[in-house]
């Protein structure tokens, strides 16, 4: 958000927007830390969240970078597009797949091949995701 002191009520948006980007940015580094830390770091559903808080951490500084855009700046909004594109449907579908693998694991039957879909979801994912939002 561009501080922008003709619109009423600009002056209150732009700190809250700041404080709200730093706590988000912060919350993103502590959730990647604590979960490089637990030892069980071999479950699926905490690689998927490592995930989620790795495109939050991009999705936050797609915001900070937000703040030093100006009219001469067009390479850097269209790297914070690609980047709040990317980092937000990234966050949706590892989500997803979250949720897909808690229930295949919870079949009695299945054969769910837990670090394929891992490998595959992360590799083919953010490949599909990076250059549909750069070709678009």
């Amino acid at each position: 958000m561009i501080p922008n002191t003709d619109i009423e009520g600009a002056g209150f948006l732009y700190p809250l927007d700041l404080i709200a980007t730093v706590l988000s940015l912060g919350g993103s580094i502590v959730l990647f830390c604590l979960c490089l830390r637990m030892q069980s770091t071999f479950m699926l559903s905490l690689k998927f969240i490592l995930a989620i808080s790795i495109a939050d951490f991009f999705y936050s500084f797609a915001n900070v970078l937000s703040n030093f855009q100006n009219s001469s700046t067009e390479g850097l909004c269209t790297v914070e597009a690609i980047l709040r594109q990317c980092s937000f449907i990234l966050s949706i579908f590892f989500s997803t797949c979250t949720a897909i693998a808690s229930y295949k694991s919870a079949e009695p039957q299945s054969k769910f091949n837990r670090p394929r879909f891992f490998i595959l979801s992360v590799t083919v994912g953010p490949i599909i995701f990076f250059s549909v939002s750069i070709l678009g």
